[in-house]
């Protein structure tokens, strides 16, 4: 079977991926040009992607025969979700990724609203602002797609880590949970 790209790689060709890399990787010497971290989009052979997303929330058991229809059924709504992960280019193992989704709205005369979700850097990548590469990457795609705005919803401790990103804190987050007792 190919393998298929959850959305079009070119999306970060045409917000100048290279330049971000540089910009937020500089710091961290890489033996050679070969080894410097990749961003591309999430793939349908991607299934290790689930072990990394473990570290963030619970993930449940997800058998690849799920992981390949929720891809395809992602992958169906075309310009609506775009995962972005983030490749050690020695191992080729995915060591993090972000998730942003846009919502048609009425509202604004007929615009889109970018949400983010689901930011996780491996445990071992930590502090090499791979998180700010991550989410830097997804606010570019946000305003190339057209968005007026770009939400999410963190805890208390990583709200000094967003603001820094250019984020506010804004209104209150409710929500209910049908998974909980």
């Amino acid at each position: 079977m190919a393998v298929l790209s959850l959305f079009d790689p070119l999306i970060l060709e045409h917000i100048n991926c290279s330049e971000l890399i540089k910009k937020h990787v500089v710091h961290i010497n890489f033996q050679s040009p070969k080894t410097i971290p990749k961003l591309r989009p999430l793939l349908s052979s991607d299934y290790d992607y689930l072990a990394l997303l473990k570290q963030l929330t619970v993930v449940g058991k997800i058998e690849q025969r799920e992981f390949d229809e929720r891809f395809s059924l992602m992958a169906s709504c075309l310009d609506t979700y775009f995962i972005v992960v983030l490749e050690d280019a020695t191992t080729s193992r995915i060591i993090g990724a972000a998730t942003l989704f846009i919502e048609l709205k009425f509202i604004h005369q007929c615009s889109k609203r970018g949400h983010i979700e689901d930011v996780i850097v491996d445990s071992r990548y930590r502090g090499m602002n791979f998180g700010r590469l991550l989410v830097d990457t997804l606010v570019r795609i946000g305003k190339h797609m057209g968005c007026y705005k770009i939400s999410l919803d963190c805890s208390n401790e990583k709200v000094g880590f967003y603001e820094k990103l250019g984020f506010q804190c804004k209104n209150n987050i409710m929500y209910i949970r049908f998974d909980e007792d």
